[in-house]
């Protein structure tokens, strides 16, 4: 996936699929990047920004919850070889890609739903 310019990937074992961009509902006093909740396949989720675009969410699993991610456009889905001097990285054309840090993005919305902007 794109993220404003940059190359990550989400490893398979966070992913879950591909969905269209959902109907968001705005959560009042969210955190900043918490756009709001989504019902997907039956579950509500919440949808988190990590970028500017407008295409599909992710799905992700982390933290046993189900996480929408918008803002990326996603470039291609599949199998990748493992990049052998960076084993956390992928390659994709020639070139490393790092995964994109999901505990990193999850844990900015935690730290700003605790700081009382949120719930």
């Amino acid at each position: 996936m794109r993220v404003d310019g940059a190359l990550f990937f989400v490893p398979a074992s966070l992913a879950i699929r591909i969905a269209p961009w959902p109907r968001v509902t705005p959560v009042p006093g969210s955190p900043p990047g918490l756009l709001g909740m989504a019902m997907h396949e039956g579950y509500v989720v919440p949808v988190i920004a990590i970028g500017s675009a407008r295409g599909e969410m992710v799905v992700v699993q982390y933290a046993g919850e189900l996480v929408g991610l918008v803002g990326a456009d996603i470039v291609r889905t599949g199998t990748f070889p493992v990049v052998t001097e960076r084993p956390e990285a992928i390659e994709h054309e020639g070139a490393p890609v790092r995964p994109l840090d999901v505990a990193a993005v999850y844990a900015r919305v935690q730290s700003g739903a605790r700081a009382g902007r949120w719930g």
